[in-house]
């Protein structure tokens, strides 16, 4: 009778992981077709002021629960962030590597956590705000150590800043 009930249990476990697994791939190619895939960087190599962590995730900017899971955006993995010539680079292990262009960006600030990672600090992530197609995400990194993170939001605001006087001279917006 034991063997039984586990042999159900497994075979319940099993379905429901299945379940799981379909539904996230399903996600991914209804995103797919809505949201563009990122761009890639030219050159790794000439990554400048990087920054070593966890990728978290990428989310909806208007709904943090609402993980983007299209182009592996959805994949937590290790992570050099730093700065490419198009942009903001995310160089990935085991994941799809991406920029974000300069133009894209919206913003860059510091969380708790976001879904998939909960540090409980708050400056424990740095969030990127950018646009992916005609849709506002955020992507959050855990930084392995926080100052450096700190450094690189800076760097990032500063980065913004200089953007919008160059698109913008007489500051008017």
């Amino acid at each position: 009778m034991k063997v039984l009930a586990v042999i159900v249990l497994v075979a319940a476990l099993l379905v429901l992981w299945r379940m799981m697994f379909m539904g996230y791939r399903g996600r991914a190619l209804r995103q797919r077709r809505d949201l563009p895939r990122p761009v890639g960087a030219r050159d790794w190599k000439a990554m400048s002021r990087s920054v070593e962590g966890i990728y978290v995730s990428t989310t909806d900017a208007e709904n943090a629960l609402d993980r983007i899971a299209a182009h592996g955006l959805g994949s937590r993995s290790a992570v050099q962030l730093g700065f490419v010539e198009e942009g903001i680079g995310f160089l990935r292990q085991g994941a799809r590597s991406f920029v974000v262009p300069v133009g894209d960006v919206l913003g860059v600030g510091h969380g708790p956590g976001m879904v998939g990672k909960w540090i409980g600090k708050e400056k424990g992530l740095i969030v990127l705000r950018w646009k992916l197609g005609d849709r506002v995400v955020d992507t959050g990194v855990k930084p392995r150590h926080p100052a450096e993170g700190a450094a690189f939001a800076e760097q990032v605001e500063e980065l913004v800043r200089k953007h919008k006087n160059t698109k913008n001279p007489g500051g008017a917006q």
